[in-house]
């Protein structure tokens, strides 16, 4: 139908997760080239850190002695100007064992009903995703040590400190008025 996004479904050949910007400021994206297509699906923070933590999961579950299928070869760059770009609403998680693959389904937050991307993994590409997302998460502000809140550049207003901000000169505040 014209005017609709296209699905894509297929066999990862590249992945990769990333953060742009600056802790508090930063937007967070899944990038894979599927089959020769690239999709860009930008998520929230806690998205990425479920979407790693689960991929950790069911990584878990799979028996080591299940053998390792290799995954397609070789390294092409993405293209981040692609037109197959949305906003993630809500992602599935499967393993497809007979041919050893991680599926991700992804569907875009303004178009809920079918699954907008369908993309398979190999463990070793489930596992760097994994990684990486914790990795990208873990690197964002600094929590607070009383509430567990991220801390920005300028004054933290904490609770464990009963929510005080540092007591002004009255004499300062009138001057500035």
């Amino acid at each position: 139908m014209e005017g609709q996004p296209d699905r894509i479904d297929g066999e990862a050949s590249q992945v990769m997760v990333e953060a742009i910007g600056e802790p508090g400021a930063r937007r967070f994206r899944l990038v894979a080239r599927i089959e020769l297509e690239t999709v860009v699906l930008w998520m929230e923070k806690q998205q990425l850190q479920a979407l790693g933590m689960a991929l950790g999961q069911v990584l878990e579950t799979i028996a080591d002695d299940t053998p390792s299928l290799s995954g397609p070869e070789g390294i092409a760059s993405f293209n981040l100007e692609t037109r197959q770009q949305f906003r993630v609403g809500r992602m599935e998680l499967g393993y497809d064992e007979p041919n050893d693959r991680l599926v991700m389904i992804a569907h875009d937050i303004d178009d809920p009903g079918q699954p907008r991307v369908t993309c398979r993994v190999t463990r070793r590409q489930a596992r760097d995703i994994s990684n990486d997302a914790e990795e990208i998460v873990s690197a964002g502000r600094p929590l607070c040590p009383l509430c567990l809140e991220p801390m920005g550049p300028g004054p933290h207003v904490c609770p464990g400190m009963n929510g005080h901000l540092p007591i002004h000169d009255e004499d300062a505040l009138l001057e500035e008025e």
